[in-house]
């Protein structure tokens, strides 16, 4: 902004002027501290990102406005949420990082004036196009927090009609610079949610399949065995003679029941993996998997050695359950082949099986509608051990899960040796 030169008479009309620029620069400041108030006090990320959009539109006087943000699995830009100018066709729109005025902003992660946005190379006329809408003038920035830009606030046509102008880009960068920070914190808050309510959903899953083992397995065993005791007073004083036989059928069913207690108790519990490691607990959970029936099932892993650091053994095991479960309980796999082998710095493992197959893609772009979160369940269990996790399916020709784990220390036994 110039001053006036005081050698220079000033007149009236301009001081007036000046006067009243400063004054709204000075409310719309004051604007700005009142909505970072406000701002910080919103953790419900939508709610947030509708908010931050309506401030910047009150305080910039625009008809229009959007906030895009980076969806960072597909490096594209979002439209979260759109205002004014009948742009909520465009919400969960998706365009370029390198596309249109907002592209631009964000890969040079700098604000952006257009006053005639027809004639700008870098704006995408298809976005108005498929709106109705005629852009005229727009002023963008970008959201960056910690260096990193996260997304694009813009806000259009003046109320006025008039231009945007560099001090309208100064408020706009400030109040990008401030939304940007509650935005990644929201992020943050919502990830934690996420990641609590995945936690009690899949507690909730285990606890509805113990649940069904228990009244499948050792709950029904367990009212046959009391049939059976009052069954035996009868005997006893109708039919002596029977009396070993049916005894000998109760002991039958309490073994049963007790091998698959202790079945389930070892799935929840494994004690020969935390005192004997990981092979000694593939090598006793093959055994039990055989004598269950259902599935024939191979081990391949004498070469490996006998320890590995708890954290991968516990993942690995997990996901052997996870894995072979899968094969028995909805392949109907015949056969399944569970194979392991240590190299210089990695251990890599698979588990394979003659099962009906599916096709991946499918399955894991409908996890949630599912409610089956096996797949899910062992991806994440590899990542958290830093381990990389695929799966090979095809319909009518089985299955293979391959995990591969990084080793960046020697296994304990080696480095006892």
């Amino acid at each position: 902004m110039d001053f006036p030169n005081p050698a220079r008479p000033v007149k009236i009309e301009d001081l007036q002027n000046r006067i009243a620029h400063l004054e709204h620069r000075i409310a719309a400041l004051e604007t700005l501290q009142e909505v970072a108030h406000t701002l910080t006090s919103e953790l419900k990320l939508d709610r947030l990102l509708a908010l931050i959009l309506s401030n910047a539109m009150d305080v910039l006087k625009a008809t229009a406005g959007s906030l895009l943000l980076l969806d960072q699995a597909t490096n594209e830009l979002v439209f979260q949420v759109v205002q004014g100018g009948g742009g909520k066709a465009l919400l969960r729109k998706r365009i370029r990082t390198d596309e249109g005025v907002a592209g631009w902003v964000f890969t040079r992660r700098m604000p952006a004036i257009v006053h005639h946005a027809a004639s700008d190379p870098r704006f995408a006329m298809r976005v108005d196009e498929s709106l109705s809408f005629q852009t005229l003038s727009l002023i963008a920035a970008p959201l960056i927090h910690k260096g990193n830009p996260i997304g694009v606030i813009e806000v259009l046509n003046k109320q006025s009609g008039e231009r945007f102008n560099t001090d309208d880009q100064e408020l706009l960068m400030a109040f990008a610079a401030q939304s940007a920070v509650v935005i990644e914190n929201a992020q943050l808050v919502q990830q934690v949610i996420a990641e609590r309510d995945r936690i009690l959903d899949v507690e909730e899953q285990v606890r509805r399949e113990l649940a069904r083992d228990l009244h499948d397995g050792p709950s029904q065993i367990l009212a046959s065995l009391l049939m059976g005791m009052k069954h035996l007073h009868q005997v006893i004083a109708r039919q002596p003679e029977r009396i070993t036989q049916e005894l000998s059928d109760l002991e039958r069913l309490a073994t049963t029941a007790m091998h698959q207690v202790r079945n389930m108790l070892f799935d929840l519990r494994p004690v020969a993996l935390e005192t004997q490691g990981l092979l000694a607990a593939l090598r006793v959970y093959v055994e039990r998997q055989r004598e269950t029936g259902g599935s024939n099932v191979f081990l391949e892993a004498d070469t490996i050695p006998a320890r590995f650091p708890p954290k991968i053994e516990a993942a690995v095991f997990s996901i052997v359950q996870e894995a072979v479960g899968n094969s028995k309980k909805h392949a109907q796999a015949k056969s399944i082949w569970i194979a392991a082998k240590q190299s210089a710095h990695t251990l890599t493992l698979s588990v394979r099986d003659d099962g009906n197959g599916f096709d991946v893609a499918s399955i894991e772009e409908s996890y949630a509608q599912r409610g089956s979160l096996g797949l899910l369940n062992m991806k994440e269990r590899a990542e958290l051990a830093r381990g990389k996790l695929t799966i090979d399916s095809k319909i009518g020709k089985g299955t293979k899960v391959t995990l591969v784990m990084p080793l960046d220390t020697p296994t304990p036994e080696s480095a006892n040796g």
